[in-house]
């Protein structure tokens, strides 16, 4: 059973999947594998499966499909941030943003955003 931390993590970083309206079948797989990276974070409990990760991913790609077209996404998101402030392990979280992104061949600006407003949130460089 994933946590409600470890749902916040997957919903941010499944944000990036739906930043620029379109769904590719290389950002879900890139989703699912990088996501695995978030096992070797301290306390990260429990761990993460491909199959988890893709169930989680059908489950919820509904209603962060529809968080991300609302006018109140930005309040959405920035309380995703807040309540991952304390994480260790947020420049993983970012590069994993990034690799979903790169999935598809190139970074949408949308795409890119997303990244750096957790960046400039997180007070990352």
């Amino acid at each position: 059973m994933i946590t409600a931390r470890q749902n916040d993590i997957l919903s941010l970083i499944a944000a990036t999947i739906f930043a620029d309206n379109r769904v590719f079948a290389a950002e879900v797989d890139a989703f699912i594998k990088s996501t695995k990276q978030l096992n070797t974070l301290n306390g990260m409990t429990p761990k993460f499966t491909e199959a988890g990760l893709l169930a989680w991913y059908e489950t919820h790609k509904d209603d962060i499909r529809q968080k991300i077209s609302t006018p109140y996404f930005k309040d959405w998101y920035y309380n995703l941030l807040e309540k991952l402030s304390d994480l260790k392990g947020k420049e993983t979280l970012l590069d994993i943003m990034y690799k979903i992104s790169l999935a598809d061949g190139s970074i949408h600006v949308d795409e890119r955003a997303l990244i750096t407003l957790a960046k400039r949130y997180w007070n990352i460089k």
